[in-house]
C-alpha cells in the first residue's frame, strides 16, 4: 500500500581494531550509490519520480497529485473542514511502463502551497482499476538552482539544506525517487472508483478530523565519562516525519518535510546545558498531525474513504530523554579516530550533505496515535541542524555508525584507553615480621571491652579527616568475653561494624542499641544481609564524607555456602556520625561483579580518577574487573565506566567489562608506591590456597605483573598452626594508613569451617580464631627494570586447579 523513499545501501563498518585512524577528519570515503534515476524523458523540472517496487506496469493506473498548503495555512484549518490543495495537472504527470515522473512549473504553484525554504509537500495517490490496487503517499521536495543556474530544479530537502553552500561542480540533484507498492484495495473503495468513470481521484476532498502533538526524535548523543553532548536545531534546519495511510490497515506511506523555524539548541557544556548533558539522550521536537479522511463527494460514508496522520509544523515544544547507550559505539575501531579539540561539531564543514542522513526508525511511536505502526524520521546534517561534543581525556574518541564521525548518520562518544609505556621495577617484600601493630591492641581490647568488638572480618581501613584511623569490618562478634577466655554463645553478631583507632584506644561503632546491637547497614528483608567491601573518605557537594561500598546477599537454600551477591551499594557516612548512611545509591547492573575488593582514591590514582577494583568469583582463578569515576565521589554511581581490555576503552555497562588479571581473591588492596601500582592479594590459583603474592604496574587499571609470592599464611589446614583442617585464611590487602616510607603493613583474616554455635564449637572455644592477622615488610624494588604497555590484560597465574569447591567470599561465619 504504501510509497516508500529507496533507502540507499548502508557503507562498510570500516577496518578492524588494529587498523584504527588517529583522526576525525571529514575526509570523503567512498559512499553508497543511489538508486537508479527513473528514465523519463520529461518535459520541463521533474520535481518526483517512482517506480514499482514489483515492477509491475502503471500504464492503466490513474495517478493524482496535489501539492499540499504550507505551515501558515494549514494552522488556520479547522476541525470539520476541508484542507485546500492543488491538484496538479494531469498532463504533469508522465508514465513509461513502471516508472512515473512528475513536472512542477515555475510560478506554477501560489505561495500558499510554498513554504519556508522554498519546500513543496506534495500527495501522491495512484488507483489501478485494472487489478483493483491503490497506495497514497506523501513527498517534499525543494526548489534550488545549482551551481548558479538559472534552470529551476527539484530535490530532496533532507539532502540539500538550504544553508549549506553548494560549490559549482556539485553535481545537479536528482528529484525525489519513491518506491511504489501497491496493496488491494477494499472492495468498496473498487465500486467507488468504478462509479467516477475511471479518471477522478478517490481523495477528492481532504477533510480534518482532528490534530495530534507528538514527540518526534531528532537526534541523540551519547557522551562518555566527563565528556558532553548537545544539539542544535535551528530555523532553517529541515526533518521529514513519516505519514501514515489506511486502507484496511495502517502502514508508513512516505513522509514530510519541512523546516523548524525557530531555535532549538541543547548545550553540551556549561551552565545551560544542565544534568543530562553528560547522558545518553535523545532531543525531541514536538509536531503537530493532522488527522485526516479522504472521499470522493456525494459517496456514502464507508464507501472508497481511507484515512491519513499528516505533519503540518513543530509546535515549539521540545525535551530530551535519557536513553540507553548503544553497543555500537566503539565496535569497531575503523569508524573512530581522536579528537584533540575540547569541543567538536557535526556541521556542514565536517560532513554536511556528503554525510549520511540521521534517521530514527521509530522516531515517533505509533502508540501516539493508537495506529499500531511507528513512523520514522530523518534529518540532514547542516550548520542549522548539527550536534556536539565536549571531549576531555576521558573522552577522546568519536565513532560513527556507518562510517567516520564527520560522515555518519549517527555519532557517540568513546573513552579509549591510551596505552602508556613504561619503564618500572617490580617491588620485592623483605624483612617481614608477624603480629605487626596493631594485632595485639585488637587481642586486648576484644579480652575487655563489655559490649565492642571481639572478632570480624574484611579489615579495611581508612583515614577519617581529624586523623584517626577507621576499621571497616563485616561479620563482627560483640563482647564481652567470659573470664576463662572464650565466647559465650548468646554473643551477638552484626553483619558490619566500625572500629575507631586512636592511638592504642579502640571505640566500637554498630546499629541499633547498646542492648540490642544491628548492622550499621541492617537487612531489608528476611535472609538478606549486607558485607561490606572497601572505603575510603571522598569529596561530596565539598564535604569530606565516608564512602564504603556494600554487597547484599541472600540466601538460596538452608546449606552455609547456598548464598548469592543480590546488589551492590555505595553508602555514605557523615564521619561525626557513623552508626547510619546520610544516603544509599544502588549500583545499576547485574550484581555479576563484586565491586568493593579494592579503592584507589583520585589523590592516589595520579589522572583525576577513583578507581574501584572488583572480582568475578569462582572457585579457583578469580578474575579482576576495574571501573572508575572521576573525581573523589563513588556515589555517583551513573558515571562508573567499566574497563574492557578487548575493546580496550572505557564501557558504561558493567556487562561489558572484562577480566584484567586473573588469580587475585575477593579482597585485595591496589596501593601507589614511588610511579607505580602495587596489587597484594591471597592467591587463588588454588582453592584456599596459603600464598600472599605482589603484583605491579605503572598504571592502575592493567598490566599488572606477579612479582613473588612473599608469605604463606601459617594459620591454615590441619598442618597450620592450629593443626584444625577447618581452619582457613584469606581476603589479604595492605593497608596505606599503617605505611610509613618502605614500611608497609597488611591484613589478612582467619576462619574456621565450624560455623555451629556451641561452647566446643571453634568460634566460642577460642574466640582468637576469628580475627585479623597483620604482617609488615619493607617493600624495595628489584634490580631489574620491566618495559611494558601498561593496557594490556595480564592473564595472571594459572595453575592447575581443584574440583569443584565452594568460594571463600568473605565467608565471616556462615549461618
Amino acid at each position: 500500500m504504501a510509497l516508500s523513499a529507496v533507502a540507499a545501501a548502508a557503507p562498510a563498518v570500516g577496518a578492524e581494531p588494529d587498523a584504527a585512524p588517529e583522526r576525525t577528519s571529514p575526509e570523503k570515503s567512498a559512499r553508497p550509490a543511489a538508486a537508479e534515476p527513473v528514465s523519463i524523458d520529461a518535459d520541463g523540472p521533474v520535481a518526483l519520480t517512482g517506480r514499482t517496487k514489483d515492477g509491475a506496469t502503471l500504464e492503466e493506473a490513474r495517478i493524482n497529485v496535489w501539492a499540499r498548503p504550507n505551515q501558515d495555512v494549514l494552522a488556520k484549518v479547522r476541525k470539520g473542514d476541508t484542507v485546500p490543495r492543488f491538484h496538479v495537472p494531469q498532463d504533469a504527470v508522465t508514465v513509461e511502463g513502471d516508472e512515473f515522473a512528475v513536472v512542477l512549473k515555475s510560478g506554477e504553484l501560489g505561495k500558499k502551497y510554498v513554504g519556508k525554504g522554498g519546500i513543496v509537500q506534495l500527495e501522491v495517490e495512484i488507483y489501478d482499476p485494472s487489478r483493483n490496487r491503490v497506495a497514497f503517499t506523501s513527498a517534499s521536495v525543494r526548489s534550488i538552482r545549482p551551481g548558479g543556474e538559472n534552470a529551476l530544479r527539484w530535490a530532496d530537502p533532507v539532502g540539500t539544506p538550504a544553508d549549506t553552500p553548494r560549490p559549482p561542480t556539485t553535481a545537479k540533484p536528482e528529484p525525489v525517487l519513491l518506491g511504489v507498492e501497491l496493496t488491494e484495495a477494499p472492495a468498496a473503495m473498487g465500486r467507488t472508483a468504478a462509479r467516477s468513470g475511471g479518471s477522478g481521484p478517490l481523495c477528492y476532498n481532504q477533510e480534518l478530523l482532528g490534530t495530534k502533538d507528538v514527540w518526534a526524535d531528532i537526534g541523540e548523543t551519547y557522551p562518555v565519562d566527563d565528556g558532553g553532548g548537545g544539539m542544535k536545531f535551528t530555523d532553517e534546519a529541515t526533518a521529514s516525519y513519516e505519514v501514515a495511510a489506511k486502507f484496511s490497515q495502517w502502514e508508513q506511506s512516505g513522509s514530510q518535510t519541512f523546516t523548524a523555524g525557530q531555535e532549538f539548541e541543547w548545550p553540551a557544556w556549561g551552565v545551560a546545558a544542565g544534568a543530562e548533558a553528560n547522558k545518553p539522550r535523545k532531543y525531541q521536537v514536538e509536531v503537530r498531525y493532522q488527522h485526516l479522511k479522504c472521499r470522493q463527494p456525494g459517496v456514502p460514508p464507508g464507501s472508497g474513504e481511507y484515512e491519513i496522520w499528516e505533519p503540518t509544523r513543530h509546535t515549539g515544544s521540545n525535551r530530551t530523554v535519557v536513553v540507553p547507550r548503544p553497543p555500537w559505539i566503539g565496535a569497531t575501531h575503523g569508524n573512530c579516530g581522536t579528537v584533540s579539540s575540547p569541543l567538536w561539531n557535526k556541521t556542514a564543514e565536517s560532513g554536511g550533505s556528503e554525510s549520511v542522513a540521521w534517521e530514527g526508525k521509530s522516531g515517533i511511536l505509533g502508540a501516539n496515535f493508537g495506529i499500531g505502526i511507528d513512523l520514522t524520521v530523518k534529518r540532514e546534517w547542516s550548520s542549522s541542524s548539527t550536534l556536539m561534543y565536549k571531549m576531555s581525556e576521558g573522552a577522546n574518541w568519536l565513532c560513527g555508525l556507518e562510517d567516520k564521525p564527520g560522515l555518519a548518520s549517527k555519532v557517540g562518544q568513546y573513552s579509549k584507553v591510551v596505552p602508556k609505556s613504561c619503564s618500572f621495577k617490580l617491588p620485592n617484600a623483605t624483612v617481614v615480621d608477624t603480629k605487626a601493630p596493631p594485632e595485639n591492641t585488637f587481642l586486648n581490647y576484644a579480652k575487655t571491652t563489655p559490649n565492642g568488638w571481639t572478632g570480624g572480618d574484611s579489615t579495611y581501613s581508612t583515614r577519617l579527616p581529624d586523623g584517626r584511623i577507621l576499621w571497616m569490618f563485616s561479620d563482627t562478634f560483640l563482647g564481652p568475653l567470659k573470664a576463662n577466655g572464650t565466647r559465650p554463645t548468646d554473643a551477638p553478631l552484626v553483619n558490619q561494624s566500625f572500629v575507631i583507632q586512636n592511638g592504642n584506644s579502640l571505640s566500637t561503632v554498630t546499629g541499633g542499641t547498646p542492648g540490642n546491637p544491628q548492622a550499621i547497614r541492617p537487612a531489608t528483608a528476611a535472609n538478606q544481609w549486607y558485607w561490606l567491601g572497601d572505603g575510603m573518605m571522598g569529596e561530596v557537594d565539598g564535604q569530606q564524607q565516608l564512602q564504603i561500598i556494600l554487597h547484599r546477599w541472600a540466601r538460596s537454600g538452608d546449606g552455609a555456602w547456598d548464598i548469592y551477591l543480590q546488589g551492590i551499594e555505595v553508602s555514605t557516612f557523615d564521619p561525626n556520625n557513623l552508626k547510619q548512611p546520610v544516603k544509599t545509591e544502588v549500583l545499576p547492573g547485574y550484581a555479576v561483579i563484586q565491586w568493593g575488593s579494592a579503592i584507589l582514591p583520585a589523590s592516589q590514582s595520579g589522572d583525576g580518577y577513583t578507581y574501584i577494583y572488583g572480582v568475578l568469583d569462582s572457585a579457583t582463578n578469580k578474575s579482576m574487573r576495574v571501573a572508575r569515576v572521576k573525581g573523589s565521589d563513588i556515589s555517583k554511581v551513573d558515571k562508573w565506566m567499566y574497563l574492557n581490555t578487548d575493546r580496550q576503552a572505557w564501557m558504561t555497562e558493567e556487562l561489558q567489562s572484562t577480566n584484567v588479571l586473573t588469580g587475585v581473591a575477593n579482597e585485595y588492596s591496589v596501593t601507589k608506591w614511588n610511579n607505580e601500582f602495587v596489587l597484594i592479594s591471597q592467591d587463588s590459583t588454588l582453592a584456599f590456597s596459603n600464598k600472599i603474592g605482589i603484583w605491579a604496574s605503572c598504571s592502575p587499571h592493567g598490566g599488572f605483573k606477579h612479582s613473588e609470592f612473599f608469605y604463606s599464611m601459617p594459620e591454615t589446614g590441619l598442618f597450620g598452626s592450629y593443626g584444625d583442617p577447618n581452619i582457613f585464611a584469606y581476603n589479604a590487602h595492605a593497608h596505606p594508613v599503617l605505611a610509613s616510607g618502605s614500611r608497609w603493613t597488611l591484613s589478612y583474616n582467619v576462619n574456621s569451617f565450624d560455623n555451629t554455635v556451641g561452647p566446643d564449637s571453634a568460634h566460642y572455644r577460642d574466640p582468637g580464631i576469628y580475627k585479623p592477622r597483620f604482617v609488615s615488610f619493607d617493600l624495595t624494588p628489584a634490580t631489574a627494570a620491566m618495559s611494558e604497555k601498561s593496557a594490556a590484560a595480564d592473564p595472571g597465574l594459572r595453575l592447575p586447579s581443584g574440583g569443584d569447591i565452594p568460594c571463600t567470599i568473605c565467608t565471616g561465619v556462615p549461618r
